[in-house]
């Protein structure tokens, strides 16, 4: 599992601070660094530089 993944292009992604609260979208720029927390198959569970959560496929990121 890598340590950090990067955008391969910009990325639009889902974020709900807390259970309840409306889902928001994020822009992820393209080469923005996240921190790899889970791997799963077919994705990785990942942390930006605000501490914000998502799960973004393999095939979106590059290895950092």
């Amino acid at each position: 599992m890598p340590d950090t993944v990067t955008p391969k292009t910009d990325l639009v992604v889902k974020h709900q601070a807390n259970l309840g609260e409306d889902v928001a979208d994020v822009e992820l720029p393209a080469g923005e660094e996240l921190v790899v927390l889970k791997e799963w198959e077919n994705a990785y569970l990942v942390k930006d530089a605000d501490g914000r959560l998502f799960n973004v496929w393999k095939d979106q990121v590059e290895e950092g």
